[in-house]
Order: structure tokens, then sequence, then C-alpha cells
């Protein structure tokens, strides 16, 4: 999936506040989508949560993208090492609507008006290459794994 110019440069704008408050963003995701979808917290390790492991390291994940969204393909080796992890836990291509969303949602509350409809239009299409991204090569490992 292409992003237009535009697209590129808001997220791109967005770096700072994801490396202030990243960490910030991922505990507000992952306290969303508990709550509202407590089915997939099976798929997480509670003890990452509790110490804080695991929105860290979404949060470096997201950072990651983000500075390099214009060439995913630049960070195929990280998105793979995660894209393993997904695939023992059977993350599947349905999942990541959820995480979107709850990812929005969470731009929304951490960052209040500095979440202009401008950076939630950005992100949400830059989440869906994203996605994308991540979908396309979990779909190998998958492939590789049967």
């Amino acid at each position: 999936m292409q992003l237009d110019n535009k697209t590129i440069e808001i997220v791109k704008s967005t770096v700072p506040i994801l490396r202030a408050r990243g960490e910030e963003i991922t505990k507000a995701f992952y306290a969303d989508m508990f709550e509202r979808y407590p089915s997939v917290k099976g798929m997480f390790d509670m003890e990452k949560q509790k110490n804080g492991k695991q929105p860290k390291a979404l949060a470096l994940a997201i950072l990651n993208a983000a500075e390099n969204i214009e060439n995913l393909e630049a960070i195929r080796k990280q998105i793979t090492n995660i894209g393993n992890v997904h695939v023992k836990l059977n993350v599947k291509p349905k999942h990541y609507p959820i995480v979107g969303e709850c990812l929005l949602k969470a731009l929304t509350t951490v960052l209040k008006d500095a979440a202009t409809p401008d950076i939630l239009e950005a992100w949400d299409k830059a989440y869906n290459a994203i996605a994308a991204f991540y979908i396309e090569v979990e779909k190998g490992l998958y492939e590789k794994n049967s």
C-alpha cells in the first residue's frame, strides 16, 4: 500500500510526540483494547503488561514504523522478528482492525486536541499500510511453518 506524501509528512511530524509520549499512548491502547476486546487478552503476556515491557516494545515498534513510514521494507527484519512472535500467538489478519481502532482511540485519548483530524486520518492510513506489511510478512511465516 503506497501512502501519499501528505500522509508520510504528517506521520513523520508525529515522531517527536511518539518519542516523548509513546509509552503513555500504548498503555492507554492496551487498557482500552483489553476492556473492549477481552478475547485478545490471552494473546498477551500479562506479566509484560504489568512490568511495562509490552507497552515499551509496542511504543518502539510504532516509533520505528513512523520513522520509516515511506519505506517499511527498511525495517522488514524487525517486523519479521515481531511477526515470528505473532505467529506463535496465532495472530491473524482479523486482529489488525482491532489494533488500529484502539490505537487511534489511544492517540485521541492521550493527545487530546493535538490529535487533529489530519493527524488521525494520516495515522489511519499509515496504520493500514503498516498492518498490510505485517500481514504480508506473517503470511510468509505461517506458510514457512506449515
